[in-house]
C-alpha cells in the first residue's frame, strides 16, 4: 500500500470524524434538497439533481492544504529507521551483499545508497526504534556486523 492510499484513507477517516462533530441544525421539512455550508443547513432548490455537493469548513480544506503540502516537502518520506549490513567503496560488493541479503530475507525492502565514497547496503523501513532493534535480534546471525540507523524511510503500510 503506498502513501498515497494510507493519506486517502486517512483523509476520509478524517471527514467522517468530523462530520459526527459538526452542530447542524435541521429543520426535517427542509432536509430533501439541502446543501451543507459551513456548518449551517440551507435549502436549495433542484430540479431532478441526485448529486450530493459538500463544502467543507475552512478548518477541513486547510488541514487538507498542510497534509498537501508536507507531501510535497518530504517527497513521501520521513525520519525512521533502517538497519544497515554493509558499508564499503566497491560496489559489485555492495551489490552482491545487497543480493545476498535479499535472498536470505525476502520479506525485508533493501535499498543500495552512494555517499561518496562509500556504498551502503540498508534495510527495511520501520517507525520505530524498537521495531528496528527486533528485526536486528534476527538479522544479527547472518550479519554480525549490522546495525541501526536513523535515516529517511518510506512509510510501511499500517496494520
Amino acid at each position: 500500500m503506498t502513501i498515497k492510499k494510507v493519506m486517502n484513507k486517512c483523509l476520509i477517516l478524517f471527514f467522517v470524524c468530523s462530520t459526527l462533530f459538526v452542530k447542524a441544525q435541521v429543520k426535517t421539512d427542509s432536509v430533501k434538497n439541502a446543501t451543507v455550508v459551513h456548518d449551517t443547513v440551507k435549502p436549495v432548490s433542484m430540479q431532478n439533481d441526485t448529486n450530493i455537493r459538500v463544502i467543507a469548513n475552512s478548518s477541513v480544506t486547510n488541514t487538507i492544504q498542510k497534509v498537501q503540502q508536507y507531501e510535497q516537502l518530504s517527497h513521501g518520506t520521513f525520519q525512521g529507521f533502517r538497519i544497515q549490513v554493509h558499508f564499503g567503496s566497491d560496489r559489485t560488493g555492495a551489490a552482491s551483499a545487497k543480493t545476498d541479503f535479499s535472498l536470505k530475507y525476502p520479506s525485508y525492502t533493501v535499498y543500495l545508497t552512494y555517499q561518496q565514497p562509500y556504498f551502503k547496503v540498508c534495510v527495511g523501513d520501520f517507525r520505530t526504534k524498537l521495531e528496528a532493534v527486533s528485526a536486528l535480534n534476527k538479522i544479527k546471525k547472518d550479519y554480525p556486523g549490522a546495525f541501526v540507523m536513523r535515516d529517511k524511510i518510506n512509510p510501511p503500510p499500517l496494520h
